[in-house]
Parts: C-alpha cells; sequence; structure tokens
C-alpha cells in the first residue's frame, strides 16, 4: 500500500532533525574523549607533583617544575569548564531535537496546530549547537596554547641544563 501524501511529508519533515540528532551525538562523543583527555592529564599532572613535592622524583629543577604544573593545572580547569559547558549545550541541543521530531509526529497524529513548536525547538536547537561549536572551538585553542607552553617549558629547561640560561 503506497505512502499518502502527507505522512510521507511528516516523515521528509521528521528526517532533518534526525540528521542534527546524528552529527549532535557525534559532537557528544568526540567532546566526551576530550574531556576524558583532560581529566587524565589532570590525575597525571596530580601525580608528578605530589611526587616532586614529596622529593620523590629524580627530576632536576623540582621548582620550576611545580611552577610549571600549577599552571597547567589552572589551564586544564578552565577547558575542562569550556568542555562542560559544551557538553550541556550539546546535550539539550539533542533535546531539542528530539523535540522536534516527537511535536511533528504528534502534529499529524492528533491533527492541532502545533506547526509553530518544531521550527521554534529546532531554531532552539541548532542555536545550541552553535554556541556548543563555539565553545569547542575555544577549547581547541586552549589546547594547542597549553601545548606551546609545554614546548617552551622543555626548551627552557634544556637551555639551563646546557648552561644557555
Amino acid at each position: 500500500m503506497p505512502i499518502a501524501p502527507p505522512n510521507y511529508s511528516t516523515l521528509t519533515a521528521m528526517i532533518t532533525p534526525a540528521l542534527f540528532m546524528t552529527a549532535t551525538g557525534s559532537l557528544i562523543i568526540s567532546t566526551s574523549n576530550r574531556m576524558s583527555r583532560i581529566v587524565d592529564r589532570i590525575r597525571q599532572l596530580n601525580e608528578q607533583g605530589d611526587s616532586l613535592s614529596r622529593g620523590k622524583s629524580d627530576l632536576d629543577f623540582p621548582a620550576e617544575r611545580l611552577e610549571h604544573i600549577a599552571a597547567q593545572l589552572d589551564r586544564l580547569v578552565r577547558r575542562s569548564d569550556r568542555i562542560r559547558q559544551a557538553l550541556t549545550l550539546l546535550y539539550l541541543a539533542l533535546a531539542l531535537f528530539v523535540g522536534t521530531s516527537l511535536t511533528t509526529a504528534i502534529h499529524v497524529l492528533i491533527g492541532s496546530d502545533v506547526l509553530a513548536m518544531p521550527t521554534a525547538l529546532a531554531i532552539a536547537g541548532v542555536t545550541l549547537l552553535l554556541l556548543a561549536s563555539v565553545q569547542l572551538t575555544r577549547e581547541a585553542h586552549a589546547a594547542l596554547g597549553g601545548n606551546q607552553l609545554e614546548i617552551d617549558f622543555y626548551k627552557a629547561l634544556r637551555r639551563r641544563r646546557t648552561g644557555g640560561g
């Protein structure tokens, strides 16, 4: 039995939020992975700082290393805040896209005029997706900035070891 045109248009209308749900789900997975890397790095730095503080490390320049670890931890806290905000926005966007799909289906099932609701939910979801993307971009820049600080710190230690100042 062929699908009636109104039902077909409803299914078509429900595909767009499904695509947004898929894209948002992918961003949630990658953002969660980024968060895990930040958590792992914080734990690693805490252990290294603890060892240095108790004199249980054979690394040179312990005072400078402890100062560097404290600075890194501060940066990682800011990065984790951005990731937390981005994840919150992504989960809310996902909920809005699900709501878009549901309200579209409800519109067809009960025939009520709630057509503005799916559109409003979709616009809100896309807006949250945009805001999450901004946060993720800021976090990526912070991550690259942290990498540069690591490189600079390593070069400074190397210069000190070779007597270069």
